[in-house]
């Protein structure tokens, strides 16, 4: 897989990781907070950055799981690591 993702490309992926994590439960949507969605659970998030681990081929730190919990921030650590 190529680290040159376009940017629809990039968000592909994210919601997929995110879907294979939440299936229906919770709709995907780039504004997304864990603070604000109760179906965002600390569960949900570490299986949701092993999901994006393997879309993506790369791996995250503590760091990164304490700051990645909004979509934005998920965005740029993916950008990040694909760098």
């Amino acid at each position: 897989m190529s680290n040159r993702l376009t940017e629809n490309e990039l968000a592909v992926k994210v919601e997929h990781a995110f879907s294979k994590t939440f299936g229906r439960q919770l709709a995907f949507h780039p504004e997304l907070d864990r603070a604000t969605e109760p179906q965002w659970t600390s569960l949900k998030h570490v299986e949701f950055l092993i999901a994006l681990e393997v879309e993506f081929g790369i791996e995250f730190d503590g760091a990164d799981a304490t700051d990645m919990t909004k979509m934005a921030v998920v965005f740029e650590r993916v950008r990040q690591r694909l760098a």
